[in-house]
């Protein structure tokens, strides 16, 4: 998970109304907003994952971002997060497990076919090997987040 907080200088709705004209349905972007107090909205960006197994091709971050003014007639604050898709982590995590348990089997005896240590270890490595993929790829994909994100509302100060 990673945060990045910056100020503009337009009002919480315009914020809202220019990333959802924006980011609406182009490019798969799915974008959802609540509204939770006066000053005060929420909001999620993802694109949208046509199948399953494109979650190790594409980009599979989900933005979580919240809206605040505290007074009028001062700069708006935005406060994004950036995470994983969870499918990508079930993929990874899954396959770890997976491998984990099966190994267990070896270890406890239940099966010693040479077989089994080929499948631990596809197993494994594949759930290693997409958890390398995932990460290194993360950070890739919030960058280019921000640099839309940054081109839609030109933010006044970058932190």
């Amino acid at each position: 998970m990673k945060d990045w907080n910056f100020q503009v200088n337009t009002s919480p709705e315009e914020i809202s109304k220019k990333l959802e004209s924006s980011l609406g349905d182009r490019n798969r972007f799915v974008f959802k907003t609540s509204r939770e107090k006066i000053d005060s909205i929420k909001f999620k960006i993802r694109k949208r994952l046509l199948l399953a197994f494109e979650v190790n091709v594409q980009n599979n971050i989900i933005v979580n971002g919240r809206i605040l003014r505290r007074e009028p007639n001062t700069a708006t604050n935005v406060k994004i997060s950036f995470t994983h898709h969870p499918l990508a982590k079930l993929l990874m995590y899954g396959h770890v497990i997976l491998g984990l348990g099966l190994l267990a089997g070896i270890i406890f005896e239940i099966n010693r076919s040479s077989y089994a240590y080929l499948v631990v270890g596809i197993l494994l490595i594949t759930g290693i090997l997409t958890g390398m993929h995932l990460k290194s790829n993360f950070n890739k994909n919030v960058e280019d987040y921000k640099k839309l994100i940054g081109e839609i509302l030109e933010p006044k100060t970058l932190k």
